[in-house]
């Protein structure tokens, strides 16, 4: 009788030990507890109809099946990948793993995987690394976003760091210095975001992805050249800001239809923070597109439709690097907002991340 009670303990806690499952209906999260499933699962809800909101004016239509989420809880250090199936404009598959303490997942790392998704649903292919990342750190909080800010300062200051505009729109692969990515990402589409607004910012992307990035910032910001936007941007940052809230961005125009990808990529993002600084490897941080499908132009999807194909445009020409201004940059105002763990059964309201007001030239 002893030892089949023994049994009994043993085989409970090795089921323990598999953790718990959440269903919400666009995500099904695996996770240490029951409780933090929960709490994961109505975050990741409340992320996705927030950030669906604050980018596209209107919700994200519920997926036919629900996303796979994968919890695991750490003491130090946060990270998440979202990983993407696209073949000519579907979304086949996706699907999510985050770690690190559970403030963190919920005040930040959540939040930048789940916009990820809202993008995947807008272009329904991989978009340039720079933005897919940066645009991702907006949803991020102000410990996050501050960080990024002083070490895209840092990188500037630092002689031969920095990736000009030309060559950060047209870079496919990771660069070797992953945290340059990272940090002009999110510079660069937070001014871009703060002197208009979320949708010209997607609208700026999808119209560069055809090819020519010249013609993109001239009808979107209107400066006459890549080379013009990366001057004003890096003189605005001369200029001490701060953080003010962005009207949630209307509904976004479609851009002109051409043609799609011709076959299946997997797309994976890289961990919110800290990002690697080697070389990225496949298996963590994800399969750069090729030529095709990186090229192909989304078409604002119908909500009727959403996993089928979108029309696609020409592959983006090759560009040529440019020099960079080597004039030093002070550091920003240190922000003392910080985010809580999470409490209650349904995710409070969150404060809507904005854009700094920049005082432009």
């Amino acid at each position: 009788m002893a030892a089949r009670k023994s049994l009994v303990l043993v085989l409970a806690a090795a089921f323990a030990s598999l953790g718990a499952e959440y269903r919400t209906p666009n995500f099904a999260v695996s996770a240490p507890t029951p409780e933090i499933a929960q709490q994961i699962g109505q975050y990741a809800e409340y992320y996705r109809k927030e950030k669906a909101m604050l980018w596209l004016g209107q919700e994200m239509p519920q997926w036919p099946d629900p996303i796979p989420l994968r919890v695991t809880i750490l003491r130090d250090g946060s990270s998440g990948a979202t990983e993407f199936g696209f073949d000519r404009g579907y979304i086949l598959s996706q699907r999510m793993h985050i770690e690190g303490p559970l403030d963190r997942l919920t005040a930040s790392v959540l939040p930048h995987e789940v916009t990820h998704t809202v993008f995947a649903y807008y272009f329904r292919q991989p978009l340039p690394r720079w933005a897919d990342e940066g645009g991702a750190v907006l949803s991020e909080d102000d410990i996050e976003r501050n960080r990024h800010d002083r070490l895209v300062r840092s990188i500037l200051n630092t002689p031969g760091r920095a990736i000009p505009l030309r060559r950060l729109f047209a870079l496919r692969e990771y660069p070797n210095d992953v945290m340059v990515l990272y940090a002009e990402g999110y510079s660069v589409s937070n001014f871009l975001v703060a002197a208009s607004n979320r949708q010209v910012f997607l609208n700026f992307v999808a119209q560069g992805m055809r090819g020519d990035w010249d013609a993109a910032v001239r009808a979107n910001y209107g400066y006459n050249s890549v080379e013009e936007l990366e001057k004003a941007w890096v003189e605005s940052l001369y200029k001490a800001r701060r953080e003010q809230p962005t009207d949630v961005a209307a509904r976004p125009a479609a851009p002109t239809a051409g043609r799609t990808a011709e076959q299946v990529v997997m797309r994976q993002t890289a961990p919110p923070a800290p990002p690697l600084l080697e070389a990225p490897r496949p298996v963590v941080r994800g399969q750069a597109p090729d030529a095709d499908s990186y090229a192909a132009d989304p078409k604002a999807p119908d909500a009727q439709q959403w996993w089928r194909p979108s029309a696609a445009a020409a592959q983006p020409a090759a560009a040529t690097p440019t020099g960079w201004s080597g004039t030093p940059i002070p550091p920003p105002p240190p922000l003392q907002v910080r985010l809580g763990a999470p409490r209650g059964d349904v995710p409070p309201p969150l404060p809507r991340l904005g854009a700094p007001a920049a005082n432009l030239p």
